[in-house]
């Protein structure tokens, strides 16, 4: 995170959607502190999120194709994904 014009956290007003981050505690682009930065700017703006921390999961935990890829998490990152968008895209 930055203090850039784009930076994330500076441009979450914009959003309406609601959101779920799944953050791997072993991610040096995304430490606690900017998580922390992060989720208060998402609460500033009044939107709808949930935030939790893959404990043991390093960034990229998803790609099945590096050697940071960890399947609990992968695994449960897409149980909470796709519960979300069952909460809010059931037609």
């Amino acid at each position: 995170m930055s203090e850039a014009p784009d930076s994330p956290h500076l441009i979450v007003g914009t959003a309406t959607a609601q959101m779920y981050f799944g953050h791997a505690d072993n991610d040096r682009s995304m430490p606690a502190d900017h998580i922390e930065q992060f989720d208060k700017a998402m609460s500033a703006a009044g939107l709808t999120f949930r935030t939790e921390v893959y404990a043991g999961a390093r960034h990229g935990y998803t790609q099945s194709d590096t050697g940071e890829y960890d399947e609990q998490a992968d695994q449960r990152h897409r149980r909470e994904l796709l519960a979300l968008f069952e909460r809010t895209l059931r037609g």
